[in-house]
């Protein structure tokens, strides 16, 4: 897909069609992306789980642990249906203090953010590759309980967790069943509307150009 079309079809999906991507291609793209993608000295310092999601008892049970609004009950909760996805992954740190020092026997170990830094950039290729795929993603960081949804992805520390499929229409508001309350709810907005529940920050706000005298 030609780059101004990729990353403008690109969206946070709340919605998704029955069919299901195949196993096949999601690996074949998490294969693609740990190939090309950068990372401090080929040290991977995450951990990525796949899941597919299609467990009703274990479908509830993320979906009320990423409870979106905690001043909310499950009846009012919008909720965040980017995790009711057919599949799922979870993103974690990895130990890599062995690898650290591999040529520099007196490194101290990396500051704790790195694998959060790293996690980002392997988040944005997983995103892309997707979309020039023709398939959608939505990232969720309201989690409400870590312990349980590590012991589900059968990991420790998960710091969020991405949405994998195929998206409906991103310019429709679409009901989605809340397996909390057992109802049918509105998605949070419309993809397209997005700037209108989040007002993007001007340009110069977040990037400027810093010139000598």
């Amino acid at each position: 897909m030609e780059w101004n079309k990729l990353i403008q079809e690109r969206h946070t999906s709340f919605a998704w069609k029955e069919e299901v991507p195949s196993e096949e291609i999601i690996l074949e793209t998490l294969q693609e992306v740990y190939e090309n993608i950068p990372s401090k000295n080929l040290m991977f310092p995450y951990q990525v789980r796949l899941l597919r999601n299609n467990d009703p008892i274990t479908i509830k049970e993320i979906f009320s642990i990423c409870h979106r609004n905690a001043d909310l009950d499950a009846t009012n909760d919008p909720g965040n249906p980017q995790v009711l996805a057919p599949w799922l992954l979870s993103f974690s740190p990895r130990s890599t203090k062995d690898l650290e020092s591999r040529y520099e026997k007196t490194v101290k170990p990396s500051d704790d953010q790195i694998p959060d830094i790293e996690i980002g950039i392997f988040c944005a290729y997983m995103m892309l590759s997707l979309a020039n795929k023709g398939i959608q993603t939505g990232n969720c960081r309201c989690i409400r309980n870590f312990d349980r949804l590590d012991e589900i992805f059968k990991v420790d520390d998960i710091r969020f967790i991405m949405g994998i499929g195929y998206a409906k229409d991103s310019k429709v508001r679409y009901n989605y069943f809340d397996p909390r309350v057992e109802k049918e709810k509105p998605i949070p907005f419309a993809p397209i509307d997005a700037e209108v529940v989040y007002p993007r920050p001007k340009f110069n706000d977040v990037i400027r150009v810093i010139k000598e005298n």
